[in-house]
């Protein structure tokens, strides 16, 4: 080639004529016409070459900064959404074909982040299921130090589910405390610490607080009205209503213990009344004969509990109200058990009208007898 190279040179560059070099020559001497239009050629078709080769780099580079742009816009969009797994592929990507564009590498790095944080919720999420408070719990405060830090959009995803479990664990400590609950006011300060709570399970363990609450002042309202202290158990039913207003047990012993309590000054009123009028011989049948005790049954529950229930006729020549009875329990030998009340509805019996009565003893777990050792009322 180098060869060829100097004669080219040498042809490019010599006389026009070779006069010089022959002196007594005539004549002149020409280039060949098939060599003349060959070297004009080659540069011309090593220049289209070269525009076709540049043309096409520029044009699949155009090609692939666009693709790469497009893969980066849909992977912002969807960590923008939470996807951030799709978002990560989309990156990679956009990498693979272009690995030293900064905007991706950091945007990738953040979307790890964000990911990794969002696995971390998933983690804490099956740790509080499983009920492993303190482990979910050390999960989420790293987690919550960690977000606390970063303000990027892309973040909202794993900031919302941080919010979730903190919830979660608040009411899964809450529920945890509820069963060793036994009074109002210790259940009242529960449910003020969930107050500020929302959310389906926070509100179904309001529902739990407060459905116990409202059965913790039920029973005690009951046990005010057994010792006829009306008074008491109206606070005890109007606060715990005051926690729970739709609970409709609730509600329909507030108006029985209204009755009973109007049913039992009534009754405080008729003996003075009675009293005055010296009529202790009517008083006195009414009071000593006018309850017939029928239809009382005994069953054993597959917890060893008695259920004991029964029904009784107002024999007296007047309406009486507010009876209670007591009721004895033996075993089949005749050993004594223990002994309930029971309370009969409606409160008022008119005269020859039948009232029904129920109760339990606990804790049983044989078959036994019961009896009605003694029974009260009052006359209207």
């Amino acid at each position: 080639m180098k060869q060829v190279s100097s004669t080219e040179e040498q042809i490019w560059s010599e006389p026009a004529g070779l006069e010089s070099r022959n002196g007594s020559a005539s004549g002149t001497v020409s280039i060949p016409k098939s060599i003349g239009p060959f070297l004009w050629i080659i540069p011309l078709l090593l220049a289209a070459i070269m525009g076709a080769l540049l043309t096409y780099y520029y044009n699949q580079e155009s090609l692939t900064n666009a693709h790469v742009k497009t893969l980066h816009l849909e992977a912002e969009q969807a960590a923008l959404n939470g996807k951030y797994a799709e978002a990560l592929e989309l990156l990679d990507k956009a990498l693979a074909q272009r690995p030293n564009i900064e905007a991706l590498v950091q945007d990738r790095q953040v979307t790890e982040q964000a990911n990794q944080l969002l696995k971390q919720m998933d983690e804490s999420a099956n740790l509080l299921k499983t009920g492993k408070l303190s482990e979910a719990d050390k999960i989420i405060q790293a987690a919550e130090k960690s977000l606390s830090k970063r303000q990027e959009p892309v973040f909202d995803k794993a900031k919302a589910a941080l919010n979730n479990r903190k919830v979660t664990l608040s009411v899964l400590k809450v529920k945890k405390e509820i069963d060793q609950l036994t009074t109002v006011d210790a259940l009242a300060d529960k449910l003020k610490t969930l107050s500020k709570l929302s959310g389906e399970e926070a509100e179904a363990v309001k529902k739990q607080i407060t459905d116990k609450l409202a059965s913790i002042s039920y029973k005690q309202a009951e046990q005010q009205v057994k010792k006829r202290d009306f008074t008491a158990a109206l606070q005890t039913v109007d606060n715990g209503l005051s926690y729970a207003p739709d609970d409709q047990k609730l509600t329909k012993y507030r108006d029985e213990v209204l009755r009973e309590k109007k049913a039992f000054e009534k009754a405080e009123e008729e003996r003075i009344r009675l009293a005055e009028q010296q009529a202790a011989e009517e008083e006195l049948r009414n009071r000593t004969g006018a309850v017939y005790v029928t239809d009382l049954s005994v069953e054993l529950d597959e917890y060893g509990d008695l259920y004991i229930s029964g029904s009784v006729i107002n024999q007296g020549t007047r309406p009486i109200s507010s009876v209670a009875l007591m009721i004895g329990i033996n075993a089949s030998d005749g050993d004594y058990i223990g002994e309930t009340d029971a309370y009969v509805y409606p409160v008022v019996l008119d005269v020859g009208e039948e009232g029904y009565f129920e109760t339990y003893y606990y804790g049983v777990y044989e078959a036994t007898n019961v009896t009605v050792t003694n029974a009260s009322w009052y006359v209207e």
